[in-house]
Formats: structure tokens, sequence, C-alpha cells
């Protein structure tokens, strides 16, 4: 090995490795019909903590569209009459999604449907966080039944992220008993039970 050779493994050594990106961005929420030339989404903007993040658009669970703006022209024209039900979600550069915001033209929920509860709740130490897990609701593929929007996370009973799919990380807590818990977000902002597993938190080793 040569001199240059030895000093760039010994540099290489003392770098970190970088943490991959487990952080779903904000669901960009409220989503927002404009009917005033023809069918218009807007939506709040996501934030993400590594950066710039695209949208993918849905009506009736067919994407769109995928995009980095905030607003989406559907149709230029007025609708026809029936339903529609539309949904956006934010996805980052690592593919961590966010929770989806719906809006409907036509109205088909009463808006108070609460959803099921996710089954099977899973905890795994890794680091310095926990990685939770769980399996999806079941809800019945209907235009009368609030599809499922995404999942909120709770420490101790309160919320700490809102993430689209069936996985999260969050950090570490102080040592002692704790309780995790997830319970499902529906597309008309109701949230179920939660489903909850307590464990005891040691001292970082």
């Amino acid at each position: 090995m040569t001199p240059l050779t030895a000093a760039l493994a010994a540099l290489l050594s003392t770098l970190s490795p970088i943490a991959p990106d487990v952080t779903a961005p904000t669901r960009p929420a409220p989503l927002e019909v404009d009917l005033s030339s023809g069918v218009v989404l807007h939506w709040a903007p996501s934030v993400d903590d590594q950066g710039p993040v695209r949208y993918e658009v849905y009506e009736k669970g067919r994407l769109l569209m995928t995009q980095t703006g905030t607003s989406f022209r559907y149709a230029s024209s007025p609708p026809p009459p029936m339903i529609f039900v539309f949904s956006v979600r934010a996805v980052d550069a690592a593919g961590n999604v966010s929770a989806s915001s719906y809006t409907t033209l036509g109205r088909i929920w009463r808006g108070d449907e609460v959803p099921p509860a996710p089954a099977r709740l899973c905890l795994r130490p890794s680091g310095t966080s926990f990685r939770l897990s769980w399996a999806a609701a079941t809800v019945p593929p209907s235009l009368s039944v609030p599809p499922v929007a995404g999942y909120e996370v709770l420490l101790d009973g309160r919320p700490v992220t809102q993430v689209g799919g069936t996985s999260a990380v969050v950090d570490r807590p102080a040592p002692g008993t704790h309780t995790f818990g997830v319970r499902t977000l529906n597309a008309v902002d109701q949230l179920s039970a939660p489903v909850e597993v307590s464990y005891e938190v040691g001292e970082p080793s």
C-alpha cells in the first residue's frame, strides 16, 4: 500500500456512514378543488427533512400525474355530473411516501366514518431509533367507504408522525416504559382506535 493509499484509507475510516432517509414528507393538506375555470386542484406544500418532494395526483386511485408544483388542472371545462375522488400525496427522493389528502366532487361520504385499526404492530430497536411496522387496515374497495389515507404514529399517546406506508422510524425515547401506537387515518380525516405495544427502553449502550 502506497503512502497516499494508506492516508486515504485512514481518512475514510474516520468518516461516519450517511444515515438513510427514513422520514416521510408531511401530508399535503388540505386538498381543494377550484371550479371557476374548469377543474383545478390546489394543495398545501409538503415539507421534507431532506429537500424537495414530488406529488402524485390520483382520481379514484388512478395515477394522473407526478409533478413538483402544488396545483393541477384536471379539466378546462365544467365536469359532467358524476362522482370524482381526487387525492394527492408527497414522495421524497428516497421514496418515502406521505399520507394522502382527499377531496371529492359530489358528496359520497358522511364525513364521520371511523376507519378500522391496523393490525399486528411490531417494534424493532435499531441503534438510536425504533422501527415500527404493521398490517394495513382492511377497507372494502367501495366508493361509499372512505379509503385509507395513511397512518398516524403515536408515542405515549402523542402523535409523532404520519406516513403513507405501513412502517415508520421514530427516535429512541428516554429510558423507561413507553407505549408505541399506530392508528388509521382515512379520507375524511377520521382516526381509528390505536393498536399499541409497550416496550421497556433501556440506557443507551
